[in-house]
């Protein structure tokens, strides 16, 4: 008798499992592929063509107008259970969502090592292209955010920074209306931000390292928008990201997932993005 009940036991354990995975899946906001032109760039008198770029689109139900979360993956791309996480999350709390991917049609594997400046200058046009891309009918263009995590936080602090698309082509009065960032290598930051900024970063990152955001903050003083920064103790590059669990080294660098740190900082964006994006939009949505 007793394994007669652990074999029925196993197979309503197996069942369940699998209709929790097909209730996942279900459950799972759909993301489109979808691809938009880079933004041009003008220098020394010439127009510079902007590459074409793919990205995964996401949405609420509806026709909007929504406010908007453009993401900006790290050096090594982003994993599909980060794609999911931030999609799932971000539709729910009322946002369309396009994850950008610089990488694709550019034939790049990744660019954590000595390519990482020059594809810094090639994604930078990426983030302007991907603002112009959701100027359609479900998004209202003037409540945009850029979230970057690691590189794609440096492009996200580049767009934050003044006068950061008075080089880009078409003219538009378009710009981002708050701008957060994961594990950024806030060393390569320039210009204090002249938009609402949250910055995340674990105490224990070795890549990009939080004392590094922390004296830049403080070199770019206290005039302007709010620039607020969160340190994770215990905390390494990557946090946010659920593969890396275990942890492992990459690029010689210690990267590890943080559950209590992701969910925390899930919670502080959504309420930054609330704050910038929705407090004056009224009933729109």
């Amino acid at each position: 008798m007793p394994r007669t009940v652990t074999f029925q036991a196993a197979v309503v354990l197996m069942l369940w499992c699998v209709v929790r995975a097909l209730m996942a899946d279900a459950w799972a906001t759909p993301l489109e592929r979808v691809e938009f032109e880079s933004a041009s760039q003008r220098r020394m008198g010439a127009l510079i063509p902007g590459d074409r770029i793919q990205g995964d689109l996401a949405k609420p139900d509806g026709a909007g107008p929504y406010p908007a979360v453009i993401g900006l993956h790290g050096c090594a791309g982003m994993h599909d259970t980060t794609k999911q996480r931030l999609a799932d999350a971000l539709v729910a709390w009322g946002y369309v969502v396009l994850l950008v991917d610089s990488y694709a049609t550019r034939g790049i594997d990744h660019a954590c090592t000595s390519s990482a400046l020059v594809t810094f200058f090639k994604r930078r046009p990426d983030a302007y292209g991907a603002l112009v891309f959701l100027g359609q009918t479900f998004v209202d263009p003037h409540r945009v955010a850029a979230v970057g995590f690691s590189a794609g936080g440096w492009v996200t602090l580049s767009a934050a920074e003044p006068n950061s698309f008075e080089h880009f082509a078409p003219p538009s009065n378009l710009r981002f209306r708050a701008a957060a960032a994961f594990n950024p290598p806030c060393k390569q930051a320039m210009a204090r931000p002249e938009i609402p900024t949250l910055i995340f970063i674990g105490a224990l990152d070795d890549w990009t390292p939080a004392a590094d955001c922390s004296n830049k903050i403080a070199s770019w003083g206290n005039d302007g928008p709010p620039v607020e920064l969160v340190v994770y103790p215990g905390a390494h590059h990557g946090f946010y990201y659920p593969h890396l669990q275990p942890g492992m080294t990459l690029f010689d660098h210690w990267v590890e997932y943080n559950g209590e740190a992701a969910d925390n900082a899930s919670h502080r964006l959504h309420q930054f993005l609330d704050r910038h994006l929705k407090a004056d939009s009224g009933n729109r949505n």
